[in-house]
């Protein structure tokens, strides 16, 4: 019966670092795409958060694009 007890135990143990891993990641894959956001709307706005991207300001300017 013991032994029962104990592979039981080490069972849910393994599950739950599992479950802990999957977690881990998880938060790794949100955090990653609000970083991405962010830089997106950052270069958006015009600013050089990002490092990169050639943005131009045009606040109060008329654009004409013609296709």
């Amino acid at each position: 019966m013991s032994l029962d007890i104990a592979s039981s135990t080490a069972g849910a143990a393994i599950s739950l670092r599992q479950a802990q891993g999957q977690f881990d990641f998880g938060l790794k894959a949100l955090d990653q795409a609000a970083q991405q956001q962010t830089d997106a709307v950052t270069t958006l706005l015009g600013g050089t958060e990002s490092g990169g991207g050639n943005v131009t300001a045009t606040r109060g300017q008329n654009l004409n694009i013609t296709v």
